[in-house]
This record gives structure tokens, sequence and C-alpha cells, in this order.
């Protein structure tokens, strides 16, 4: 870009030629391109076509000459064909190879460029013209084009028109130079104006005839602004003579002035520098300058210099009050840049220094305020927090002294006072230069109060500051007891004040971490729910208080009690704790919270289960000892509950293996590892066939586990219920398939659980199955729990007449090992009852067990049900239950569970051999 701006011409002319010759050469280069291209395409075309007529002509004549072997003919007219013929050789090849070859005669001329040469050869390609007669084969002809001699034709006729066009384009140019130069000619003549006339010698542009429109036009354009420039030039000398005397006017009344000579002498002064200066015009005649005022800011630079000085200096009028004046001397110079004299301006500024003094004393209070807020926001000691407060007010008020005084029932206490060894009976008295703010922070109350160092009275602002302050303070301490009571809250429990789980974990890690051993008691209250249900979330809590400081009580000196949550305690003994001794203690916590709870005047019954660890011997880490002191508790609640149990390493091998059977036994139902047993009931009078229970089984990855080890399991995680619903479908499905294989209908007994009778949907699940099988809802029975049964009475016997109405039987399993209500079984529509294994093992030598047995079946018998006893395992046992009166009998006596296909051979009349685990 650089390179092309010092290559355009400067003037308007020539930029305009330069212009005007790049486009004529633009258009010249691509007419030229355009008219070379057709006439090279032309040529080409007709030396193509020519040569084309030539080949046919001489081909019909070689035709002739070959068929009879005349070979001079066919040189003849070879020759004949090379005259006046675009070719450069002609040859007559024949089948055997040999050739007959013309030659042109040498061409005369000068030599093309190569370039057009290799153009036309690339476009034109020799003449081949086969030599056939009758269908036999005698040679080929072959012209070869003279490529020279075509392209010298080419080349002369692009070297004429280029020249011509170099003659029209240096014409044009010439006849464009000469017009530009005479057009734009007026714009020279309108420069000589501009001269003349700042000469004042014209009036007006002179113009010529046949100038451009818009060159006349913008002449024309000129006149107009230079009459019009000239009339306002006048004008405005006029207004700047008045203004200046207007000025000086005003200057004289607003400034003080006064003249100084070279030295820096008063030479003159106006009345206003009299008056401020506070001495007569005689005294200040011929007074150096410097006399004048108190300097405030050092000089710049001295009266001799070249440059202006500007200065503040604090003056005493006639009245005696002080004034400050900002003082400006200024030079001025004569023709040979000598100062001939100075000039001395003064402005009254004593109303922007007392604002600026108020703007400054009101920064500082604002930046004291704003450094006590910051502090405030990271301060969490209360006497530094006082401290501060006290300085940033004395700091802020530029005070003698500042105290923060709090009042007492019967006297006031100096809380923090500023300067910091200002003493504290001197703080700040009532006097006029004191000022204080009344305050509250936390449950104290008090003053703020300052005392100025001159005796100025303060401001309503100072005041506001004070207030300022004095709210800052009180929400930063409101703000430091917020803050310690959220810290307080997150390591305690806020109903027993005792530490939470967060403070637990940090303490037990802390002391495991000193190396001594620990031992560790984790508490957890037995049946505290049934308190809640019972009595309420508010005893519930009063019980945890209670026992809250049981534990405290009854636990040694220095030992650690916190509440993990619920209604589980934890203690951590003092380091080095013997085993027996936190044996001991345990039995003393078990022994004091199984003493009674009053609540509400009602004694309400709880106990507690305790889990023991040390560390390091039964955990190196916090939360191995606490899971560890977990088991161990659960372990008491297995064995009875209200005792304490210390951790054993086999007590994890237990935990492992529930941990196996619940990850064996999420996908049991999708890998098809449960099947059914079916164990037969007996009718003790007749010894017939009554029905079938259905037993679960599994075969899993631990191979063949007992009910009595995985149900529970099931139960615990909620998988009871997709196993239950498979199991109640395969019944259905089973019982179809024995009654297409001809057995007779006898019903079969499904256990429901506890979960699945608080399903809404558990009827309509129970007859879909029986529908989608194709069986009548009777053909199934179902035994449920006595516990089952209470937990809710009023939906349990909703749920058990659907179920009765549909057909299907109900019966209660393992009567008399739970909660019974007699005026509820009455309600209940049942067919039956089952006496526990339990009752049955020791029959008949138990007289307990045979009293019991006896009076389940007479009460049963007197409510209309069946007696059904299970684990019967000998004779003597059926003899005694046949004795008393039971209906039926299951167990091992007259059959163990049989799988589907076994059930068959009892009918058969066939033994049965095979058994299920």
């Amino acid at each position: 870009m650089a390179a092309l701006r010092r290559l355009t011409p400067r003037t308007l002319w020539g930029r305009m030629l330069a212009l005007y010759s790049a486009t004529l050469l633009c258009f010249l280069v691509l007419g030229l391109g355009t008219y070379y291209h057709l006439q090279f395409t032309r040529e080409i075309e007709d030396v193509q076509d020519t040569a084309g007529m030539l080949a046919e002509v001489a081909l019909q004549a070689v035709e002739d000459s070959v068929v009879v072997g005349d070979y001079d003919t066919v040189q003849r007219t070879l020759a004949k064909t090379l005259h006046y013929s675009p070719f450069q050789s002609a040859a007559f090849i024949d089948v055997g190879g040999h050739t007959l070859r013309i030659a042109a005669p040498p061409r005369e001329g000068g030599v093309p460029p190569a370039f057009i040469v290799d153009m036309v050869a690339a476009r034109l390609y020799d003449v081949n013209r086969p030599i056939t007669v009758g269908g036999r084969d005698y040679g080929v002809m072959r012209l070869t084009f003279d490529d020279a001699e075509i392209a010298e034709r080419l080349w002369h006729l692009m070297r004429d028109a280029a020249w011509l066009a170099a003659a029209c384009v240096l014409l044009s140019l010439f006849a464009m130079h000469r017009l530009l130069r005479r057009w734009l000619g007026q714009l020279t003549r309108l420069q000589r104006y501009e001269a003349d006339l700042s000469a004042g010698v014209a009036e007006a542009a002179a113009r010529s005839g046949d100038a451009p429109l818009e060159i006349e036009q913008a002449m024309r354009a000129v006149d107009r602004i230079t009459h019009s420039i000239r009339s306002r030039f006048d004008e405005r000398i006029d207004t700047l003579i008045d203004s200046l005397i207007q000025h000086k006017s005003a200057l004289d009344e607003a400034c003080s002035v006064c003249e100084l000579d070279p030295a820096g002498r008063i030479v003159a002064a106006n009345d206003r520098y009299v008056t401020a200066s506070g001495h007569t015009r005689e005294e200040l005649l011929a007074m150096p300058i410097d006399q004048i005022g108190e300097l405030l800011e050092p000089r710049r630079q001295g009266l001799h210099g070249a440059s202006t000085l500007t200065c503040e200096v604090r003056l005493v009028d006639r009245s005696g009050r002080p004034r400050w004046h900002r003082r400006t001397v200024v030079p001025i110079f004569d023709a040979a840049r000598n100062v001939e004299k100075y000039i001395c301006i003064e402005i009254d500024i004593t109303d922007r220094r007392r604002s600026e003094h108020l703007a400054l004393a009101h920064a500082r209070k604002h930046e004291q305020a704003a450094a006590f807020a910051r502090c405030a926001l990271v301060e969490s000691d209360y006497e530094t927090l006082c401290r501060l407060l006290v300085r940033a007010a004395a700091v802020g008020l530029e005070a003698d002294c500042a105290a923060l005084l709090q009042q007492a029932e019967k006297r006031t206490i100096c809380v923090a006072v500023w300067p910091p060894l200002y003493p504290a009976r001197s703080a700040p008295r009532d006097s006029a230069d004191r000022a204080e703010v009344a305050l509250r922070w936390g449950d104290a109350h008090g003053v703020l109060a300052v005392q100025g160092a001159h005796d100025e009275a303060f401001t309503d602002h100072d005041r506001h500051f004070l207030d300022s302050l004095a709210g800052t303070f009180a929400n930063a301490v409101e703000r430091h007891d917020s803050s310690t009571r959220l810290r307080y809250l997150a390591t305690h429990d806020p109903l027993t004040a005792l530490p939470n789980r967060a403070a637990f974990g940090d303490r037990l890690e802390s002391t495991i971490a000193a190396g001594n051993a620990v031992q560790l008691l984790v508490i957890d209250l037995d049946h505290f729910k049934n308190v809640n249900d019972t009595l309420g979330h508010a005893a519930g809590d009063a019980l945890l208080v209670e026992a809250a400081q049981r534990l405290r009580a009854g636990v040694p000196p220095r030992a650690f009690v916190a509440r993990l949550g619920g209604d589980e305690f934890a203690v951590i003994c003092p380091p080095g704790f013997p085993d027996d001794g936190a044996d001991a203690c345990a039995e003393a916590l078990v022994d004091s919270l199984d003493r009674p709870f009053v609540l509400d005047g009602r004694e309400v019954f709880i106990g507690a289960s305790i889990g023991i660890a040390c560390a390091p011997r039964d955990g190196h880490a916090a939360e191995d000892l606490v899971r560890n002191a977990d088991t161990a508790m659960y372990a008491a609640k297995q064995h009875g509950r209200a005792r304490g149990c210390r951790f054993r390493s086999e007590m994890n091998e237990r935990v492992a293996y529930r941990v196996a059977l619940e990850s064996g036994l999420r996908g049991a139902l999708d890998r098809g590892e449960f099947t059914l047993a079916y164990q037969p009931k007996q009718d003790v009078a007749s010894g017939r066939l009554t029905g079938f229970e259905a037993l679960l089984r599994w075969h899993g990855p631990l191979g063949p586990v007992q009910p009595a080890e995985f149900v529970p399991v099931l139960e615990d995680t909620g998988l009871i219920l997709p196993v239950g619903a498979w199991v109640i479908r395969s019944v259905c499905a089973q019982v179809r398939a024995w009654r297409d294989a001809g057995m007779p209908p006898v019903p079969v007994a499904v256990n429901l659980s506890a979960r699945q009778f608080q399903q809404e949907d558990l009827v309509d699940a129970i007859l879909a199955a029986a529908r989608d099988a194709g069986i009548a809802p009777g053909a199934l029975e179902f035994e449920l729990t006595e516990t089952m049964l209470m937990s809710d009475p009023a939906v349990s016997e909703g749920i058990l007449l659907r179920l009765k109405a549909a057909g299907i039987g109900l019966s209660i399993d393992d009567f008399g090992t739970g909660y019974s209500s007699l005026s509820y079984l009455k309600r209940f529509p049942l067919d039956a009852l089952k006496i526990d294994r339990a009752f049955v093992r020791d029959l008949p030598e138990d007289s307990e067990d045979l009293a019991i047995t006896r009076a389940v079946i007479a009460l049963a018998h007197s409510l209309g049900l069946r007696v059904i006893a299970e684990g019967v395992e000998d004779a003597a046992q059926l003899a005694s239950l046949r004795a008393n009166g039971c209906d039926e009998i299951q167990g091992y006596l007259y059959g163990e569970p049989l799988p589907a296909e076994a059930c068959l051979a009892i009918f058969a009349g066939r033994a049965v051999e095979q058994t299920v685990a």
C-alpha cells in the first residue's frame, strides 16, 4: 500500500489521467485478448477445413494409381497436393512398410514466436487416410501440417492489431491530457486568487467561460464564504474587545489583583486586594509579595522564572478572620522576551478549603467505618473487637479519647478505651465537647463516648458516624454469638446437649491416633419406637433427655458421651481403660437404663443393648471400630436385648455371610434359583391327605440355604415382594398341572409375609394369578401370623373378608408365639389355627406344652376353627394330639417336603423316597 501511495500522482488532473489510462489499458488488453483468441480459433478451423478437402481430392487420385501400381503418379499427386496447401510434407506408406515421402519447398519469411508455434501444433494433427480398394488395404496416405507457416500468419495478424491499438491509445491519452489540463486549470487560477485575496487586492475569483460546471459552482461558493468570513471576522473583533472590557471588570469584582515589578514588589493593587491583605494601600506599595500572607503550599518556581507560579496562602483580614487564597503570579514579557512585570491574581478559596476539610473528615469516617466493618466480619475475639471499636471512633472523629462504657446494675464499667494508655478514670466525661450514643450488644447495654481534642462541638454527622459504628459492633457481637451457637450446634445434639456424630467421629479419630487402647461402647435403646408410637414424640424426646443424663452419670470420669442419632448413643472411655472396666461400665449403663422412666406420670420401661469394641484390637480406624461395635450391639439384641456384648471376630463372619446372602438373593429370581417343595398334611382321624403347604427353597451360589436364614433377608431387603408374587403364580400353575394329571383337588397353603400383606393390590394379584392359571381361588389357602394381623386389625379384617369372599382358606400360622387378641380373633374370618412346633416338640412328656396344646385346641374348636399341629415327628406326639382332639398334622412323621412331580405318587400308593432339603 505504501508503494502504491508513492506512485499515485499528487495533482487532480494527474490522478484522473492515470485512472483513465489504467481503465483504457484494461479494456485494451481484454479486447486484444478476445480478438486474438477468435482469430486463432478461426484460422485453425480454416486450415482444418482446407486440409480435409485437399486430403479427399488427393485420396481419390492416389487410390486409382496404387491399384495399377503407378507410384510415379502417386508421387506427382502428392507433390501437387503440397502446393498452396498448409502441409509441410506428404507421404504414402504401403502395407510392406515402404514409404514414399514428398516435402514442400523451403518456406521464406521470418520465424514466429515459439509459443505460437506450440499452440498451433497442439491444435493440429497429421491427416492419415487409409488406401482401401475393394476391401483390400494398400497403405496409408499421411499429410503433415506446416506449423511454422500457420503460426507466422497468426503472428503477423497479432502484430498489426497491436500496433493499431497502441496508436489509438496514444491518441486518446493525448486528447484526454489536453482536455484535463484545460478544464482543471481553473483551480490553479483559484489558488492565485486566494493569494490576492489574502493581500487584499482581489474581490472575486476570475472565472473562465469554458470551465466545468462543478468548478464554476465551487468558485461561486468560495466567493460567498469569503464575504461571510470577512463580515463575521469584523463582528468577532468587536465582540472580543467588549468581552475583554467586561472580563477586566468582572476580574476586579471577583478576584484580588495586584501588579508586581520584576523584583516581586507590589506596584499597584485593586480595592479587593487591599481589603483582603489586611494592610492599607500605602503599606502595600513597594512591599514584597512574599510578605503578604502565610504560604501554605511550597512554591514550584521563584518569581524570577519564566513560568507561572501557583500556590495557596493564608491571610488575616482587617477583622481578624483567617482567609485562604489561591495565588497565581503570571509573568508579562517585553518584545525581547524579558520579564517586564508580574500580574498576581488571588481567588478566595476559604469556602472550598472548608468543604475539603469536611470531605476529608467524611472520607476518614467512612474509611474507619469500612475498616471496622471488615475487621468485625473476621474478628472473633470479643476484647479485640471492643478495642477496634473505640479506636475507629477516636481516629474517625480525631478525638482525644474514646471509650465503650457498659452500664451495670449500679455502676459503669469501662470495657475499652482509646488510646490504650489513656487512664480509664479519665474516660470521656460530660462536657460540651463530648458526644455519645447508646447501644446494646448481646445481653449488655451502654454507651460509646468520645471527647474532642479541641473545644469544638460535635455535629450531627459525627453522632451518625458513632451510630453506624455502634450498629456494626452490635451486629458483629450478635454474629459472633450466632457463630458460636452454630459451631455448638454443628458439634452437639440440640435435644440432649450431647456431642453429635460429627464431634464423636473427630474425638474417636484423635483418641485412636494418640496410640492408647480405646474402649468404645455403642448403645441402642430397646423398644424406643414403641414409646414414640404410643405416647408421642414429645414423650420420646423427654425419654432421650433422661437417658442422656443417666449415661453422663454412669460413665467413668473423662469419658466422652455422644448421641449418634435417633435412639443410638456412644461412649468413648478414657485412654487405657481396661476391658473389664468397659464391661463393668456397660453393665452399669444397662442397669441404669433398665430402671423405669416416668413420662407424663406413667412409668415406661425400655432397656438398652450395648456393643463393646476396643482399638486397636478390634480395628485400627475409627470407621472399623464403630462398625464392629455396631455388630456387637446387634448381637446383644439377638441374644435377648438389655445386655452388653463384646465384639468377637466371628461376628463379622456372620455379617459377611448375611451380606453374601443378600448379594446372592438380588438376582436369584432372574437366575431361576428358587424352587418350591410341597409338604403334605394329614387328617388325624381318617389318615387321608388334606392338602399341601408350599415351602420356598433356594439353591444359590452358597449352595442350599435354609429358609430360616434367607427368608428374613428377603423381608429386610424388600425382595420378598417379587419372590412372594412368584410363589403365588407358581403354586397356581402347579395346582393346574396337578388337576390336568388327574390328582384329586386338595388345597395348597401359601405363607404370606408381612410386607406382602401390606400391599394394597394383594387380593387383586392373588385373584389374577388364579384366573391366569385357570383354577378356582378356593384351591388356595394362605397362612398368616398373629403379629401381621394385629399391626392394623381394621385393615387386616377388610383384606381377610375379601379373600374369604373369594373362597380362599385362611389360617393363623405359629399360633401362640405372638401377641393375640381374642376379640379380634373372633372377628377375623379364619378357618384354622396352626400350633407352633415349639409346643409339639416335647409332647407328651412336657406338661406345660401339653396344657398349652390342649387349651389351644379347645379354644379353636369353641370358635369353630380347625387345629393343625406342625412339626409332628413321632408316633407319641401323634397319639397325644389325637387324644386331645387335634384335627390335622404336618411333619416328617407323615411326609417330608416333596418336589411337585413326587406329590402324585401319594395318590398312586407308592412310597416316596425323594426329599427336598
